[in-house]
């Protein structure tokens, strides 16, 4: 596995690697059922903010389109990881992963803060709020057509 972790407990590449050895992340990935030659480095990338500026144009991936995405690069603490803030209008699958990616970077970790009119807030993990009807006819006009619901 060339995940850092597996949810059934299996071990990982990570799992067998000298105790000597700097923290790496893996170039590309190899599932279960594959082996071969596998990359990998201590060097996660850097992003610089003229870089996410670029993509204010939107850019192709692998042959797809991404339409616009306005990111903003937050301040950093030093550590080897940073925070972005993306605004998207498509939400192409894997969208944000891709993009990134394509400028030599890993996503960690990614959360969605809102969904078109859809705030996360403060809601705790876990936690389910039912959105009622009249709420959904305030923010999204037209939701409900006669007939439908």
């Amino acid at each position: 596995m060339t995940s850092a972790r597996d949810e059934k407990g299996r071990d990982t590449v990570f799992d067998h690697l000298p105790a000597h050895m700097p923290r790496v992340i893996s170039v590309g990935r190899l599932d279960l059922n594959t082996e071969g030659l596998l990359l990998l480095t201590n060097d996660g990338g850097h992003v610089r903010q003229d870089q996410l500026d670029a993509l204010k144009h939107g850019v192709t991936v692998d042959g797809v389109r991404y339409g616009p995405i306005d990111a903003k690069l937050e301040p950093g603490k030093g550590s080897s990881n940073c925070w972005m803030v993306f605004s998207i209008t498509e939400g192409k699958n894997r969208e944000v992963r891709r993009v990134l990616e394509s400028l030599g970077l890993r996503v960690n970790r990614l959360i969605r803060l809102s969904y078109g009119p859809f705030d996360l807030g403060a809601l705790p993990a876990g936690e389910v709020v039912e959105v009622p009807q009249k709420v959904m006819r305030e923010r999204i006009p037209g939701y409900f057509k006669k007939g439908k619901v």
